[in-house]
Order: C-alpha cells, then structure tokens, then sequence
C-alpha cells in the first residue's frame, strides 16, 4: 500500500515525458486552428460550468475533475496528459487553487504558455489574510472596491500584498462570475476568431442570466436575523458570502484554503473557543470534504452540525445558479433557525 503514491507518480512523470517526446510539450508550440472545432480543457466543474455556457456547441469541451470530487485533492491521471496536450485552450482557476502536481502537469503538457488561462486573475479576488478572517471586506482604500452592476470599478491589481493568498472561490459573488466569464470569451475569441460573434452573443446572454443573482443572495441572506449572520464551517471557503453580503464567518475547523491540511490539537480547541464565546449554534460540513474533526467539536460544544453545503463543485445535472441558491438557503435556513 505504501508504494501506490509512488508509483502513481511515476507513472504520470512518464505520461509528461512521453507526451513531451511526441510533441505535446510547451516547446512544440499550438496547432493552428483553421476553422475546425476547438477543444478546450476545464480543471474543475465549476470552470468548465463557466467555459460550457459561453462556448456552447463551438467548442469540444473536456473537463478533468469528476463531478462531487474535493478539488483541493484531486490527483491527475495519466491520461489527464494527454487531454491536457491535445487541447487549444485550458482554463484553469488558479490563484493556487488547483493541487500542485495538476499545475505542473498544466504547465508541463500544454500545447503552449499561451493555451493556459488562468480565470481567478481576473474576478478581482479578495485576499485571504493567514490566521484569521479580520479582512476579508473588498472595500478598502488601496483598491479591491466593491462592484456594482453598472461595471468594473476601479483596482490597483495585487500589488501591496505582500502576505497571504487570494480566495480562489470567487463563485460565490456572482458579480464576479460576470468578470470570469468575460474573461472566457474574451479568450475564446482570441483563439478561434470565425466564431466570435456566437461567444460573444453567448457571453452576454450569460451575464443577463447572472445578473439577477445578486439580489437573490443578497434577499436571502437579508431575511437572516443580524445577530444570527455568523458561522463557523470547514475551511476557507466562504469569504466572499462574508465580503459581499454581510455574513461573518468566525472560524473554520481547518485554517487553511486548503480543506485537506491537518490541524492541530490547540488549533482545534480554538474553534471550540470561537464558538463558545461567541454562542454559535450552528456548524457547516462542507460536502466535498467532511470533517473528521466535527465530531469532536460537536461533542465538546452541543453545537448543531449541518451537512451537505457543497462549495467546490457541482452535482450531476447541476448549474451554476441552482449551486449558489442551494448552497445559500441551506445557510439561511439554518441560521434563521437557531433556537
């Protein structure tokens, strides 16, 4: 058993370097497209949700990551190689997102530098700050101000930030859906400009789609009672609920983006803390990553355990609309009722 890691390994170090020898490595350079089909790779669910609705039929869309899977986890199979090389386009969230051995094997199977597409750099992604949730409000002076409906406000980009890491779950502020998806279609176009006119058209119709989202959340998460809007959940995931509608997210079992890092026995006891003094009734299994370390803390708290808030990834059949409206009336409902 202990061998299987190390052997899936070298198995996807030899898928790279057989990909590389026949071509598929970035020094190849990308075929040229001339009219055809073009097939694009998605990382995750969620992005190929994003990809899927503004390349409709025009484009031959594979997505690496199953539906339900923890992307935080996943480990690339060897023939995720040879999507990878055989794609004219891959979108990817980024923002350190995606596991490292899945950037590598992006990085190392792509056609080109210029078919990978980084989607987070362009939602404008509010900042993660480490050891605790002081600042996850994206209005500041230094930039990151919020978004309204009318457009993009005004940003200083990344620059000043020094610590930390950027939120890669931008998903849950639909306004930023918006940016992700313009930035979909703007490189779409790019690559396969005979076509322009159906991404754009698809594009837009996305974003009138998204546009009412907004204020459903924002409805939703309104009816909560103000001294009921905090809640304790898995890991770091929620931030931009907290930034855009007001929620408080007081801690998170696992400190960290990252929902498979283990904590420690007085990381733990502080959770227990957070929600002893701040009287929280409620805590949130995330579904893609259950906690082993819930159990303990509803033990030690009495605290009502929720399960089934999915914040990854889609279900089968699922949108990107019915993800978010589902995911924020599990919350509602559970916070509205805490008695």
């Amino acid at each position: 058993m202990k061998n299987k890691p190390i052997f899936k390994f070298g198995v996807l170090a030899l898928s790279i370097v057989l990909i590389a020898c026949s071509g598929g490595s970035t020094d190849a350079g990308c075929p040229e497209i001339d009219g055809r089909e073009i097939n694009v790779v998605a990382t995750t669910p969620m992005i190929g949700e994003f990809v899927g609705q503004v390349g409709g039929e025009n484009i031959n869309l594979t997505i690496l990551m199953p539906l339900e899977a923890d992307p935080h986890t996943y480990e690339p199979a060897p023939q995720d190689a040879g999507k990878i090389a055989d794609a004219d386009l891959v979108f990817y969230t980024g923002l350190m997102y995606e596991p490292a051995a899945l950037i590598e094997l992006l990085e190392n199977s792509a056609c080109g530098a210029e078919a990978l597409a980084e989607v987070g750099e362009s939602v404008f992604p509010i900042e993660f700050k480490e050891g605790g949730h002081d600042d996850h409000d994206d209005h500041d002076e230094e930039g990151h101000d919020d978004h309204d409906e009318e457009g993009h406000d005004d940003h200083d980009g990344h620059e000043g930030h020094g610590h930390g890491a950027y939120d890669p779950h931008f998903w849950f502020d639909p306004n930023r859906v918006v940016y992700a998806a313009e930035f979909i279609e703007s490189k779409l176009v790019e690559f396969d400009s005979s076509n322009a006119a159906n991404y754009e058209a698809a594009g837009d119709a996305y974003t009138k789609e998204l546009s009412g989202l907004t204020g459903q959340v924002s409805q939703l998460i309104g009816s909560i009672p103000s001294q009921n809007r905090k809640l304790i959940t898995t890991h770091e995931s929620l931030g931009y609920l907290e930034a855009k509608f007001g929620l408080e997210v007081l801690s998170t079992i696992i400190p960290d983006l990252d929902s498979s890092n283990e904590i420690t026995p007085s990381q733990l006891v502080g959770v227990i803390d957070v929600i002893e003094d701040n009287n929280v009734k409620v805590i949130f299994i995330e579904a893609e990553a259950p906690s082993v370390y819930a159990e303990t803390i509803v033990a030690e708290t009495g605290i009502k355990a929720v399960e089934g808030l999915w914040v990854e990834t889609l279900k089968p059949g699922q949108t990107y609309p019915e993800f978010l409206i589902a995911a924020v009336e599990l919350i509602v409902e559970n916070l509205s009722n805490t008695d």
